[in-house]
């Protein structure tokens, strides 16, 4: 995955979204309140969570973010970039010829046909102009939810309009390559074939099957014992909801209660403790090379054979010597 160009420490912070702002501020609220979810689980949740604010509760976000970009703007208006950064604060990056490395877009014969757009974009690029002189203090980004928030809004006959020149672009780019002839070196569609970007490598390392699983907290032992009564006391409960009854309840534990669910955590760290030391001693064993074999030799002042010859085989006779 490409990384992101460095950026000049004295730029100034970007602005963050409403919904960034509120996970921002309740990550450590909902981690201790949900202490048994995974990231992933956690971030589910947040999103969760906010979609169910009230709007009330949500334009107070919008707010913030809304004065958090006022912040941004005043910031970048007086900010001087040094020598490599653009106005922005991020590092200038030269492109990449195709043969050293990636550019930003794979490199196109100029001859090949022009791709079809879908009805949304027509409509975007024919209104584009328009909706900017109608709201000229609006930002790239207010514009374009504009724009969408106005397509979302036509009527089916309007909508239609747009949906049959979609249509018709779609047949002139299918009758256009249909008679497209590439160059060679590329693909039927005009793209570059040296030009195609390799696939994202994963880098983590398969998890080995015979690896000790590892030891749980308390706290999933709780909900793996609880969860299955929640779901039978509330059919179709939903995820989020589920995750705090369970946090519910779990708090509403006496100490001497939970007790028993840190004894049987401290009991599987034990477990996996042990496990690793002979997963790890099995491992290493593997990697060991193997003992060198010992080769018994004749003893040329000897009137014997030893019982295997030079190359580790049973000898099937006694040879026979002569003076």
């Amino acid at each position: 995955m490409a990384k992101r160009p460095a950026r000049d420490p004295g730029a100034p912070k970007r602005n963050m979204s409403a919904y960034l702002l509120y996970q921002n501020a309740m990550r450590e609220q909902f981690k201790a309140l949900n202490p048994g979810m995974t990231f992933g689980q956690l971030a589910k949740y947040t999103s969760a969570m906010y979609s169910e604010l009230p709007p009330s509760e949500k334009e107070a976000w919008v707010a913030r973010a809304e004065a958090d970009k006022a912040r941004y703007l005043h910031e970048l208006a007086s900010y001087v970039p040094p020598p490599g950064y653009d106005p922005k604060g991020d590092a200038i990056v030269s492109p990449v010829n195709t043969k050293g490395g990636r550019k930003g877009k794979p490199e196109k014969d100029i001859n090949a046909p022009k791709r079809n757009m879908s009805a949304y974009l027509l409509y975007q690029n024919a209104m584009r102009e328009q909706f900017k002189r109608e709201n000229p203090g609006m930002t790239f980004g207010q514009l374009a939810k504009y724009t969408s928030h106005m397509y979302k809004n036509l009527t089916p006959e309007e909508k239609g309009t747009w949906e049959a020149r979609a249509a018709q672009d779609k047949a002139r780019y299918d009758a256009e390559i249909a008679a497209y002839v590439p160059p060679p070196g590329h693909d039927a569609r005009g793209v570059l074939i040296e030009d195609h970007r390799p696939r994202k490598k994963n880098n983590r390392r398969p998890k080995d099957p015979a690896a000790p699983k590892r030891a749980s907290g308390a706290y999933v032992f709780f909900t793996n014992e609880m969860r299955p009564k929640v779901l039978q006391e509330f059919p179709g409960i939903k995820f989020v909801e589920l995750g705090k009854v369970l946090g519910e309840r779990w708090r509403a534990l006496t100490a001497e209660q939970k007790k028993r669910y840190e004894n049987m955590a401290a009991e599987d760290k034990v477990r996996f403790q042990m496990e690793m030391q002979q997963y790890t001693a099995r491992q290493a064993e593997a990697a060991a090379p193997p003992p060198a074999q010992e080769h018994y030799f004749h003893d040329p002042t000897a009137h014997t054979y030893d019982a295997f010859d030079p190359y580790g085989a049973a000898s099937s006779h006694q040879p026979q010597f002569h003076t």
